[in-house]
């Protein structure tokens, strides 16, 4: 049991709390801890309140820096910059160009600012605690001065070594890998001339009206690691984009794998034409899973209208057909499927589309019929705009009208919807899609399954596109070079991100999503006890909500390792 002690020295008592044990056979009162002259613990008592707390998102700083530890990003990005005059690295502020990239990083998967506003981002963390170091001078400036000496020619390679790093350390599966391409708008002036990627195009986020830039992206089937980016202008389409890459992408397939015929790619039919397919073709070992414009095979769809027959995709009936036919050249394995989902996704947009169809023919009869038009129109230009209204995917199919001549010269119409031909539509052509590969020998469950997972690599872009964690956007840059290195930042801060939330998925650590994955680990704080007299700090975690103790545990950023085991000087 634990007592007060006291023993005087030079006329001063000095008290301790002492405990009785037994050394040698002898009690003894052994001090376990020194509580000072009463004066002086009295002093502390009322200073206890005399503090002040501030705390700092942490877990998601942490983790990534240790990620990027154990990846070597630094190290890989400053192997690929030249040296200045000197023969040296460029520093600026005490970080080569892979610190800064790095820094960057991170701030792009845990809050997407300008490079302005990402010190102000960089306040609220443990960044400077961690590294042990200040970032205050870390300015747009700064980050613009660093970015423009990477070479574009050299983003590549950087990639490339980053993926071998990833696959020694993560052991990625590389059975099947997605490819896309998608777009981001920029507010880039259309009358800047210092860039040439950024142009106006079909903006998937319906900003047609913005100059925008494109990006080509590969993903892994199991967890979605990036293993291929190209940055290109923003008024290309798919089929030329794939044109273009494709020799890049082969040469990455081949640095990644021993065995090009382990590997499956899967792209979508954007992509197709002839000119690509051969090229798939010319290479020996080559193996995709794409898909074909049902439109542009009708003979295909007719004949499986007449020959589906019923299996089970994970639980799941689905009517197929499988057939090998010739196309472009080569004889494929395609295999028509009827999509349950597709086809109430078609009949939604038909209905959408016939609602503003209805709008445009009401006005354009309201034109006819008014009294008060000087000039008659003829018959002839009357069927041309008719035409013109009615036009559009499947529409034309169902949407008919009929023109009424009167005896003054004048002309209306009636119009409305062929129910016959809608039903035939609904049963013979909506919901089809026709899937190609030349994996002759996979089952039609292979090939389905293997095609379905195009979703993955949509759902990467849609986490580039989130404006909380990971966004391309905000990038104000408006140089080419500086575009593309942008991108390859958001990158790197997209591929930390993947590899930690993988780690905790593949210990059972976790269940939900990488969104959801990136707020718990910013809910994993660290506080800092600051006196208000003197400079004492001391630094403690929060309390960790219960459901993300083991999470923490896992990615070690619980109360026994506050910080990464990192020095800053593997930055310089």
């Amino acid at each position: 049991m634990a007592f007060l002690s006291s023993r005087k020295s030079r006329g001063r008592t000095y008290w301790s709390i002492c405990e009785s044990r037994r050394i040698d056979g002898k009690p003894r009162n052994i001090p376990i801890e020194y509580l000072g002259t009463a004066e002086s613990l009295l002093k502390r008592l009322r200073d206890e309140d005399d503090f002040t707390i501030k705390s700092y998102s942490h877990g998601d700083t942490a983790v990534l820096l240790d990620v990027a530890i154990e990846l070597g990003i630094v190290e890989i990005i400053d192997r690929h910059i030249p040296a200045n005059g000197k023969d040296e690295k460029p520093i600026r502020d005490g970080l080569t160009v892979g610190g800064t990239f790095l820094l960057g990083a991170i701030g792009r998967a845990c809050r997407p600012t300008s490079k302005l506003g990402w010190y102000n981002w960089c306040r609220t963390t443990t960044l400077e605690y961690c590294l042990k170091s200040s970032f205050k001078s870390l300015d747009s400036q700064h980050f613009w001065d660093q970015m423009d000496f990477l070479p574009a020619e050299s983003i590549p390679k950087i990639e490339e070594e980053m993926v071998k790093s990833l696959m020694d350390k993560y052991k990625i599966k590389l059975d099947c890998l997605f490819y896309d391409t998608s777009n981001f708008f920029t507010f880039i002036d259309s009358q800047n001339k210092c860039c040439d990627i950024p142009q106006r195009g079909k903006n998937k986020q319906k900003r047609a009206d913005l100059r925008q830039i494109g990006v080509a992206l590969m993903v892994s089937r199991e967890d979605q690691f990036p293993l291929f980016h190209k940055t290109y202008r923003g008024n290309k389409n798919d089929i030329t984009v794939f044109k273009e890459v494709f020799p890049t992408l082969l040469n990455r397939l081949k640095s990644i794998s021993k065995e090009l015929t382990d590997i499956t790619v899967l792209f979508d039919k954007g992509n197709n034409s002839k000119d690509n397919f051969r090229k798939l073709d010319s290479e020996e070992g080559l193996y995709y899973v794409g898909s074909l414009v049902p439109s542009y095979f009708q003979d295909l769809i007719e004949e499986a209208n007449r020959e589906f027959t019923t299996i089970k995709v994970r639980d799941e009936e689905i009517l197929v057909f499988r057939r090998r036919k010739q196309i472009w050249g080569k004889e494929r394995t395609c295999v028509v499927i009827i999509s349950e989902q597709l086809k109430q996704g078609q009949i939604h947009g038909i209905y959408q589309s016939l609602k503003k169809k209805y709008k445009l023919l009401d006005k354009f009869k309201q034109q006819l019929e008014n009294p008060k038009k000087r000039k008659k129109i003829a018959r002839r230009d009357i069927e041309k705009r008719l035409d013109k209204i009615v036009q559009g995917q499947f529409i034309q199919d169902i949407l008919k009208y009929e023109i009424m001549g009167f005896s003054d010269g004048s002309y209306s119409y009636s119009y409305f919807v062929d129910e016959a031909a809608f039903e035939k539509l609904k049963e013979e052509r909506l919901g089809r899609r026709i899937l190609v590969t030349n994996r002759h020998e996979w089952s039609n469950e292979e090939i389905i399954l293997a095609y379905r997972g195009q979703s993955k690599v949509e759902y990467v872009f849609k986490n580039l596109k989130n404006p909380y964690h990971l966004a391309v956007r905000p990038q104000y840059h408006w140089t080419d070079q500086k575009i593309e290195a942008h991108v390859l930042m958001c990158l790197i801060g997209y591929l930390l991100m993947i590899a930690a939330y993988t780690k905790a998925r593949r210990v059972n650590a976790y269940k939900k999503n990488i969104n959801n994955f990136m707020e718990d680990l910013k809910s994993i704080r660290l506080a800092c006890r600051i006196k208000k007299k003197g400079r004492s700090v001391k630094y403690q975690l929060e309390q960790i909500p219960r459901p993300l103790k083991k999470l923490a545990r896992i990615l070690e950023i619980s109360d026994e390792n506050l910080r990464p085991k990192i020095s800053f000087s593997d930055y310089i």
